[in-house]
């Protein structure tokens, strides 16, 4: 594995000590290597495009550290690099486990509570959806949103899908744009992918997941999407769901009006079938699309869809 002369550059300059071996290394939508600096000093390197979304992620990774969030330290940057990319460094910080010691809903909403507390400070206006949960896009002719590349359209594919599993988007996602519920600030990826636990303690990781969306919505996404881990598709059932949506709102200290637990309901539908598109994307259709086949209409039923 080998660190681009400009990484190496950059990052000697910004942390004051030079790469001495690279130990890690990958590439999807941003490219990510794991970096040991010559004064013993483990870092994450990430050179990505979306500098708007990324300064407004640095500005919510550094709020939460600051609201005591255990998360990696983002030690440099964003910093603009060529090709319209940019630069980070964190902390490499690969301990925890994919799921918590106890009850992994109730942890899991108490970790999104005191994310959207952390954040309700940063100014995150213009900041756009990520594409999983850009169900207010305007491209009335598709259900799933425009993607940047082929390798990430459901649409290209649509047409190989069941047909059930566009008609469950296209409702949650018409009952999702009819409310108007006020955004707050949240972390819309948060489960196996992106939080290590250490016993009940969570570190969290990937702040360009931030979403300015309603609330209602981040638990809605919590609620379906939480028990994701590496290489393991799955989706949480609707039981599972309403005690993802019931902790969060003990912990909040207040219940969902019948609007906002619609619209909970409603994105679960949303990111089930968008997640079960991606299965067909990549190889063929797994547990989310059995899942989500299954009790899609249940889930619109509790959206009132």
């Amino acid at each position: 594995m080998t660190l681009d002369a400009p990484v190496a550059t950059w990052l000697e300059s910004r942390l004051g000590s030079a790469p001495r071996d690279v130990f890690f290394e990958a590439r999807s939508m941003s490219e990510v290597w794991g970096v040991a600096l010559a004064d013993g000093t483990r870092v994450a390197a990430k050179r990505r495009g979306g500098g708007d979304r990324l300064a407004i992620a640095a500005a919510a990774h550094r709020a939460a550290e600051a609201a005591g969030v255990d998360t990696p330290a983002l030690l440099a940057g964003p910093d603009p690099a060529a090709d319209a990319l940019w630069l980070t460094a964190e902390e490499w910080r690969p301990e925890g486990a994919f799921t918590p010691d106890g009850d992994a809903p109730t942890l899991f909403a108490g970790l999104l509570a005191h994310l959207v507390a952390a954040l309700a400070t940063v100014d995150a206006d213009g900041l756009e959806p990520p594409p999983w949960l850009d169900y207010a896009h305007t491209a009335e002719d598709r259900v799933w949103p425009p993607a940047g590349s082929d390798r990430w359209d459901p649409h290209r594919i649509e047409a190989d899908l069941a047909p059930a599993l566009a008609a469950i988007a296209r409702r949650a996602r018409t009952r999702l744009r009819a409310s108007d519920l006020p955004p707050v600030l949240g972390h819309a990826d948060l489960n196996g992918l992106n939080v290590r636990w250490l016993g009940d303690a969570p570190i969290v990781h990937d702040w360009d997941s931030i979403a300015l969306l309603p609330e209602a919505v981040l638990v809605g996404t919590l609620a379906v999407d939480h028990v994701a881990a590496p290489d393991a598709g799955a989706i949480a059932d609707v039981a599972t769901g309403e005690r993802v949506i019931a902790a969060y709102e003990d912990v909040a200290g207040r219940a969902f009006d019948a609007d906002a637990r619609e619209v909970a309901w409603a994105a679960t539908a949303w990111l089930a079938c968008y997640n079960a598109a991606f299965e067909h994307l990549h190889g063929g259709p797994g547990a989310v699309t059995a899942q989500i086949l299954r009790d899609g209409e249940e889930r619109l039923a509790l959206a009132g869809a």
